[in-house]
């Protein structure tokens, strides 16, 4: 459920000195914590962003006087197709609600994990809430629920699966022009999972694509396919420290639960900095 953003603000919390004199050891870094305190900073959303609603439907329900509030996430509508690409895909900060192309111009509508507000729960009763999943798709609003869990509990890749695999897919994605057919592939994968055969360089990968299930998600053929495995076997040839040896388009139901199971998802939109960078 959306409701619009107009006047809401985000909030978070800065750590000020008390005095003029504090102030200038804090700044040279000599001053303790019992000089300090934290002050309530705000900023206002953009006038065209929306929020969606992130409790659970059982917690709405309870009372207020047990659960007096809601939590709600930043949501806008943006046409980068990298963010688009990453928000649709693996990405932990950002989840795609719906796509549209108009006049050969893609939209996206993306959640940030990273702005959570809290709504007094009374409030909605005078809000006009919006749709923002399409009537007739069913698998977005289930992955919505999985990825709001998911920041908190994905494992880490390690730093050499990153500069190996991760950082050359990213940065290859992002350089994407905007007429590559490659774009039209890429919205119809909604997970990207690795599945590597050894732990040490140079990596032996096997690389999951799985099919978006939306209703109208673009449907990737065989010749898509080749296309999609070839484009990654040349990234990953060109760094030299992986190998791609095989990269099947599957659904969730051609998936084995044991690799589903066991693979690391791939975030697309970001990757973990190394100690050198």
């Amino acid at each position: 459920m959306l409701l619009p953003a107009t006047s809401a603000r985000m909030s978070w919390l800065a750590l000020n000195a008390i005095n003029e004199e504090a102030h200038k050891e804090y700044i040279q870094g000599n001053l303790s914590t019992t000089s300090l305190v934290w002050n309530l900073q705000q900023g206002l959303l953009n006038e065209d962003d929306w929020l969606i609603i992130a409790t659970h439907t059982c917690d709405i329900k309870k009372s207020p006087d047990t659960e007096p509030y809601v939590e709600v996430l930043r949501t806008y509508w943006t046409t980068d197709r990298g963010l688009i690409h990453a928000a649709g895909i693996n990405s932990v900060r950002y989840f795609l609600i719906h796509r549209q192309s108009q006049e050969g111009q893609v939209k996206g509508l993306i959640a940030d994990a990273a702005i959570h507000i809290q709504l007094e729960k009374e409030a909605l009763l005078s809000c006009v809430p919006s749709n923002g999943f399409q009537k007739e798709d069913i698998s977005t609003p289930r992955r919505f629920k999985r990825w709001l869990g998911r920041r908190y509990n994905r494992p880490v890749l390690s730093d050499e699966l990153v500069m190996a695999v991760q950082k050359p897919i990213v940065k290859a994605i992002s350089k994407l022009h905007k007429s590559n057919p490659l774009h039209q592939i890429l919205d119809g994968i909604s997970e990207i999972l690795i599945l590597p055969y050894n732990k040490g360089l140079p990596y032996q990968i096997d690389m999951l694509f799985i099919r978006d299930e939306r209703h109208n998600a673009p449907v990737i053929s065989a010749e898509n396919e080749a296309r999609l495995t070839g484009w990654i076997t040349e990234i990953l040839q060109n760094k030299g420290k992986a190998k791609l040896v095989s990269g099947p388009v599957l659904s969730l139901k051609e998936i084995s639960a044991y690799d589903y199971a066991n693979a690391l998802e791939l975030s697309t939109d970001q990757y973990s900095l190394t100690q050198e960078e």
